[in-house]
């Protein structure tokens, strides 16, 4: 397999390199104290194609062809070096579009994308531990239970719904009855997180993109390009706690040398830096079987979301124990960057035991 990449991969690379440092990194402390994202975000990133590159260009998106998950994932570290609550915002709006751009009526189509090209935000929500009720009345669903929470749910005009053996899509305008609530929780404290309360909630036939053995692989194609762009931004998060502590290796003197030439750090931050790597390239893997279509792709994307999410935590514990006690005092990034990784490990459910239930159920029906 060749790793290098074209010509094109490392222009968005590179712009959004630019962008993470000169941008994300200047406005995350500010973002992370009040929990609001600072109002240029929205239009420096329209500029760069955020918000409606899943969106077809003939609904006033980006999109032309085929999404590219590989292109993602290269910027998902780039997002992730700067700020992941920022980041988070920057591409929720992905697995909704495609989904519907896929398997969504047209009347959807027409709602949602119209919604994301005048400025708003869509979701997934995934009820990974299968508390929704949902039953059917009239020749609607009708759904009962909480979603999230979720990075911009407070604001989203969509929620693209996994739950059980159905996909659909929930309409959070004005008109909704759908009861939501803002929160700010300590990890990504700008991403306009919030809940959903469902309460008999009417889901017409439109809205429902799939159901049944469909519902299934759909479910599973959109929880892979979900994972795969989790766990590259997670990877950033854990690069960027690595710079920062390799940096104050250099600034901190004790016993007359910097602290960063001490052996038992130089492991750990060699360790952590050797994780995170591994996760880079399993997630890219992950991303490259996604856009070839490959039967793996799911389970490549799982792992590399747990793989991720260890570098992380990893990582941003490591160098906070880098800085010692001051990396618990917010004055210091990695104090941030340490609450950040939580969310990687909570966001779409659990990994291990979704494979561990998955195993057990496959051997159930082999012995039947």
């Amino acid at each position: 397999m060749d790793f290098a990449l074209d010509d094109e991969q490392n222009m968005i690379v590179q712009t959004v390199k630019r962008f993470s440092d000169r941008d994300l990194r200047g406005w995350t402390a500010d973002a992370d104290r009040t929990g609001v994202a600072p109002d240029r975000l929205t239009a420096a990133a329209k500029d760069l194609g955020f918000f409606v590159d899943g969106v077809p260009a003939d609904a006033d998106g980006l999109l032309d062809g085929s999404y590219s998950h590989t292109n993602r994932a290269l910027r998902g570290f780039e997002l992730g070096r700067g700020c992941a609550g920022l980041a988070a915002l920057l591409e929720t709006n992905v697995e909704p579009a495609l989904a519907v751009g896929k398997w969504g009526s047209t009347a959807v189509k027409q709602a949602m994308f119209g919604a994301l090209a005048s400025g708003g935000l869509a979701v997934l929500a995934h009820d990974s531990r299968g508390t929704l009720e949902i039953g059917e009345a009239g020749g609607e669903l009708r759904v009962t239970g909480k979603l999230g929470p979720l990075p911009a749910l407070a604001v989203a005009s969509h929620a693209v719904v996994i739950a059980k053996d159905v996909l659909f899509v929930v309409a959070l305008d004005a008109r909704s009855t759908v009861r939501r609530e803002a929160m700010t929780p300590s990890g990504w404290r700008a991403a306009k997180w919030g809940t959903a309360q469902l309460d008999g909630h009417r889901i017409a036939p439109d809205h429902v993109l799939a159901r049944g053995v469909a519902a299934a692989a759909a479910s599973a194609e959109v929880l892979a390009w979900a994972r795969v762009s989790l766990a590259a931004r997670a990877v950033g998060v854990a690069t960027a706690a690595m710079d920062h502590a390799e940096q104050y290796g250099i600034e901190r003197v004790q016993f007359g040398q910097q602290i960063g030439t001490f052996e038992s750090l130089i492991r750990l931050l060699d360790d952590a830096r050797t994780t995170a790597f591994a996760a880079r390239v399993f997630t890219l893997q992950a991303a490259s079987a996604i856009d070839r279509d490959l039967a793996t792709a799911g389970d490549l994307a799982s792992r590399a979301r747990v793989l991720a999410g260890d570098a992380v935590t990893r990582a941003t514990i490591d160098a906070v124990q880098m800085y010692g006690g001051y990396g618990f005092v917010n004055d210091y990034p990695v104090e941030k960057l340490m609450r950040d990784a939580r969310a990687f490990e909570v966001l779409h459910g659990d990994e291990r035991l979704g494979r561990v239930l998955a195993y057990k159920a496959s051997r159930v029906a082999g012995k039947d």
